[in-house]
């Protein structure tokens, strides 16, 4: 439990940095082939293992007419999240192939433009279908550069495993979410850029592709950001804000019986990023990112036997309740430079991560006839700050018509501080415990690209 930390830090960053190489549209028609893996985590001590890892592989292609694009991607992912607990006898699993065709097309006539998506998704047997579009203009004043409104489809999997002594649970359920969004874009000043971007998130309906479990939930949010960009000084700013919120109601459900109830409330996230590009005028000054996050839930719930067992074996005491809540800071600064020599590019890059969270667990059972508290027990996440750095390095080449991209990188915990619990703050009846990890590895990814353009 003292490095749960480093294992929700490295989710939160490491996914952005383990994507595929996007390539900048500067040609008409391009072909790109990327692979990428990460080994997010690996944990062992004495009472249970952990292993989190993903890998993908995209193809995609593009091209442009005039101010008409297509694209077209092919991606196959592999994702496995596997917990093991000795002393529970618990084994929590969650590992599916996923192959994803996408086509998207944006096309013009003038002043107004629009885009049509399609995306078909193979996972294990089941397919799923995500659609949507958007519609916009452009150029309706000299400082007002486009408006654009979409409305978007998605369908979520619920597929994972359970296994609790010899009882076993799989879930298969798909979670349809509708997404609404508008974004406007502004151009103030000669060199000042300004964007806004709006989503609401809404929870559609629930498909059960199990007959015995089955998952419902209702789920809403929103997602607010604003972009500034400006080349009017001598080095071009970037400026990110981000804020969402949301909630989630899901009940879990056995021969029509729920036996899981579960909310998660407050969910909160702000975040700014200050990012400069290389200046042309400056070639030795390298470019840098400094952000600040900041986020906050909480999750109250109870799981409960008697949809597996007697009815009276749930009321005497077989229910287990629970509560969870946190937040967390995150500062982050990142330092790259890149380095040309005839057709190679290296672009080596540092990172640091400064993490404070605070996050509580309690769980407890009834005493008797879902009244009363016993068996009460806290855990507290004995860490007060975790200093993270990442070493990556992106390397380039030119081969003929090719465009050869390697890249990889290696999260390093450089300082873990824990905190003390005084004791005025434990009273006789709560129960406090922690796991310490004997070994921990993992937050390393490698990333492949070749692209090709003609």
């Amino acid at each position: 439990m003292t490095k749960s930390v480093i294992v929700l830090s490295l989710l939160a960053v490491q996914i952005s940095f383990a994507q595929p190489f996007y390539f900048k549209n500067n040609s008409l028609t391009s072909v790109n082939l990327s692979t990428s893996y990460l080994d997010l985590v690996r944990t062992k001590n004495s009472i249970s293992n952990t292993t989190i890892s993903f890998q993908k592989t995209s193809a995609q292609f593009e091209t442009f007419l005039g101010d008409d694009k297509l694209f077209i991607s092919f991606e196959s992912e592999k994702n496995k999240v596997q917990i093991d607990n000795s002393i529970s006898q618990v084994q929590f699993r969650s590992g599916q192939s996923i192959n994803r065709l996408t086509a998207d097309n944006e096309f013009t006539f003038a002043p107004f433009f629009a885009e049509l998506f399609l995306q078909v998704n193979q996972i294990r047997s089941v397919s799923t279908f995500n659609y949507g579009g958007s519609f916009g203009f452009t150029n309706s004043s000299h400082w007002f550069e486009n408006f654009r409104i979409g409305y978007y489809s998605y369908s979520f999997p619920w597929i994972f495993g359970l296994k609790y002594h010899t009882s076993e649970i799989d879930i298969n359920n798909l979670t349809m979410l509708s997404k609404v969004f508008y974004q406007v874009r502004f151009h103030p000043l000669e060199k000042t850029w300004a964007a806004f971007q709006f989503e609401k998130y809404i929870s559609a309906k629930n498909k059960n592709e199990n007959t015995v479990f089955a998952v419902e939930d209702v789920t809403s949010g929103s997602l607010a950001k604003l972009t500034i960009t400006s080349a009017s000084f001598a080095i071009p700013i970037e400026i990110y804000f981000s804020h969402g919120q949301g909630e989630s109601f899901f009940d879990f459900f056995y021969s029509r019986n729920s036996f899981s109830q579960n909310s998660l409330t407050d969910a909160l996230y702000n975040g700014i990023n200050v990012k400069n590009s290389e200046p042309i005028n400056y070639k030795w000054l390298p470019s840098f990112t400094v952000g600040y996050h900041f986020l906050k839930g909480s999750m109250i719930g109870n799981i409960q036997s008697w949809p597996f067992g007697s009815f009276l074996t749930s009321l005497i005491a077989n229910r287990i309740n629970y509560r969870v809540a946190g937040q967390a800071f995150l500062f982050s600064l990142e330092v790259e430079k890149k380095f040309t020599y005839l057709a190679v590019s290296v672009q080596p890059k540092i990172s640091f991560f400064q993490i404070l969270p605070e996050v509580t667990l309690d769980n407890w059972q009834p005493s008797y006839l879902v009244f009363g508290v016993k068996n009460f027990s806290r855990n507290i996440l004995p860490v007060r700050k975790a200093l993270l750095g990442e070493l990556s390095l992106s390397i380039s080449s030119k081969v003929k018509y090719c465009t050869l991209i390697l890249q990889a990188g290696q999260f390093i915990p450089l300082q873990i501080i824990k905190k003390t619990l005084p004791a005025s703050a434990v009273s006789p009846e709560i129960i406090l415990t922690s796991s310490q990890p004997s070994k921990i590895d993992g937050g390393r990814w490698i990333s492949f690209s070749v692209r090709t353009e003609f």
